[in-house]
């Protein structure tokens, strides 16, 4: 099969994928349902992924690439930072309440190897997008600081620590609606009103 009709039919079932994980939540999706959506075989399936895990974390690397895309176009037009930082929270809830039966926070606490770097990855890309936002900052004078990459870290790192420590029922299915997610992005937000203050100091 040529490498274009090979790329064709992955995102054929990427979309498919997307498409059940989102109306049926993911753990409850399986891999025969993918393939009748698509009239194809499972084996075909297993062609491009080898199992289920596989093919849920590149859905999600497929919806965080659009994430991180607005969310990096939000920085590049910028005309406040301060404001960039915040509109940056409105874009993550909007994203995680779009796409809640994907089970993001479930992915967030598996421990195995692809996983982690997965998340890991993640967060540096989110880490070096606020890292800029925060040196466009310095640069109109609008922020102070000598260490933007080190500030950015901080507030992302704490802005995670805030959804977890806000979750009322860690386990491990757990997904947050919008009245969890409200609260999350109030405190993130105080949280911001203090890191805006001193960088503005």
């Amino acid at each position: 099969m040529h490498t274009e009709a090979k790329d064709e039919m992955r995102d054929k079932i990427l979309e498919a994928a997307l498409k059940r994980f989102t109306h049926y939540g993911a753990s409850k999706t399986t891999m025969n349902e993918i393939a009748d959506d698509l009239h194809c075989s499972k084996a075909s399936l297993y062609y491009y992924f080898p199992d289920k895990k596989a093919m849920h974390v590149a859905v999600l690397e497929k919806i965080a690439e659009a994430y991180f895309s607005k969310m990096e176009k939000e920085g590049e037009q910028l005309t406040s930072a301060t404001q960039a930082l915040y509109n940056i929270i409105d874009l993550r809830k909007e994203f995680i309440i779009r796409f809640c039966r994907l089970e993001i926070f479930k992915i967030l606490q598996d421990n195995t190897t692809l996983f982690q770097q997965e998340k890991r990855k993640a967060r540096e890309r989110e880490i070096l997008l606020h890292t800029r936002i925060i040196e466009a900052g310095i640069a109109s004078g609008e922020f102070k600081t000598d260490n933007p990459a080190q500030v950015a870290e901080l507030l992302v790192l704490s802005g995670i620590g805030i959804r977890f420590s806000l979750m009322d029922d860690p386990r491990e299915d757990f997904e947050m609606d919008e009245e969890e997610m409200d609260k999350v992005v109030e405190k993130q937000k105080q949280l911001l009103d203090i890191f805006i203050k001193g960088l503005r100091a």
